[in-house]
């Protein structure tokens, strides 16, 4: 027999179902002739009929139901009549093992499976682990970053810094013009000793030793943590500490404070205001000092940059990072309406060895499994006294700008 098409063998089947369902006698020599040809084995060459269509699929389903439930008529049939006098019957149960094959082959080919998802997979944690923990966010290092750095070793210092400067307050310049004969004028030279003590900045944390075994990479970040939180209030006291107790004596509190003077100045700006500050400096004192940067925050520094015209055009060019030829420091922690104007050399931070990490017990530490981490440094900012005059600071920008903006009376 020749070798049947996929398409014949599906007319097949489908001319079976329908004979099946008829079950009568006229039907017996189709009927017959079908089961001859149709095989367990032709059924499952079917079945490699590419099935990805959906809806063949479950047309194929139904074809096998419709032919159970036939032949299962066709038994009931069986019951209440005589082999002989039924003899489709008769045919059906001499072929009836070879159509249990075809039929228990065609449900296990089709028997469509639920899909495997990834839900499939009951409480999984299976993940790609980043080996990185996420950091927080502090105020940007400025001011600290800006003023050189001198270290203070171990010795017998006191953790003193101290030194002598001209008390300019004492001293008279008395030098003038002298007539033959005449007498010199006498000055009056004057010197005072300061000294300014290193303050302490520091931090500790308690954890159990079992957080540093069983947590290594979180451990390993305390130190960092402890660290920034050092560097946080060493910047903060750099910039506006107040120099009372054990704090550091900053930028704002060691600076003399701006007195704005009535200069007609058409709608005065941040920019008129530092260039007066500067004048204010050199003009006295230009031979010692050439003033070169103006601290202030971001929302100050953002006023100055974002200020246009009557066309809505910005005035001042956005990409210098200058303010009237001064080196922008953007400082977050100094305070909104005020602006420090002075000569960076001149500032100085004296500290011993930078931040120093260590470990130890406190307490009953040692009984309870834990262990103290701690952070410390010693620094001080120094401006001498005799050099805070190449300094200015406005304490409040809005007054100030309004003092210029006016006429001198």
């Amino acid at each position: 027999m020749a070798e049947m098409t996929v398409e014949e063998k599906e007319v097949i089947i489908n001319d079976l179902a329908a004979k099946v369902k008829q079950a009568s006698k006229e039907d017996m020599d189709t009927f017959k002739e079908a089961l001859g040809k149709l095989d367990a084995k032709a059924l499952n060459d079917l079945l490699e009929k590419d099935l990805a269509d959906k809806e063949s699929v479950q047309k194929l389903n139904d074809l096998i139901v419709e032919m159970k439930e036939s032949i299962k008529e066709l038994k009931d049939n069986a019951d209440s009549k005589p082999d002989g006098k039924n003899p489709l019957v008769k045919e059906i149960k001499e072929k009836r093992e070879e159509i249990k094959g075809i039929l228990n082959g065609l449900k296990n080919e089709v028997q469509l499976k639920a899909n495997v998802t990834r839900a499939s997979i009951v409480d999984n944690t299976e993940s790609v682990r980043l080996g990185t923990i996420g950091q927080l966010g502090v105020k940007r290092r400025a001011l600290y970053d800006y003023f050189s750095k001198f270290p203070v070793g171990m010795g017998n210092h006191n953790g003193t810094i101290s030194y002598i400067d001209w008390d300019e307050d004492s001293i008279t310049r008395a030098a003038a013009a002298v007539a033959e004969g005449g007498t010199f004028p006498e000055s009056t030279a004057a010197y005072k000793e300061y000294s300014a003590k290193l303050k302490k900045i520091g931090d500790t944390l308690p954890v159990t030793e079992e957080f540093g075994e069983d947590e290594v990479l979180a451990a390993a970040e305390l130190n960092n943590f402890l660290d920034v939180n050092v560097k946080t209030v060493i910047d903060s006291q750099i910039a506006t500490g107040d120099g009372t107790s054990n704090t550091l004596d900053g930028l704002f509190n060691q600076s003399p404070a701006y007195t704005a003077v009535a200069s007609s100045i058409q709608d005065a700006n941040i920019k008129d205001l530092v260039r007066k500050m500067r004048t204010a400096i050199v003009k006295p004192r230009g031979s010692k000092y050439a003033p070169n940067f103006v601290a202030a925050n971001s929302d100050v520094i953002d006023s100055y940059i974002l200020k246009k015209d009557a066309n809505n055009n910005y005035i001042f060019d956005l990409n210098t990072g200058q303010i009237a030829g001064l080196d922008i420091v953007e400082d977050n922690n100094l305070a909104d309406d005020t602006l420090v104007v002075g000569e960076g050399r001149f500032g100085r931070i004296y500290e011993m060895g930078g931040i120093t990490l260590s470990e130890g017990l406190v307490g009953s530490q040692y009984t309870a499994d834990l262990k103290t981490i701690k952070a410390r440094a010693r620094l001080l900012f120094l401006i001498r006294v005799v050099d805070r005059t190449g300094f200015l600071k406005s304490t409040g920008i809005a007054a100030d700008l309004v003092t210029l903006a006016s006429d001198p009376v």
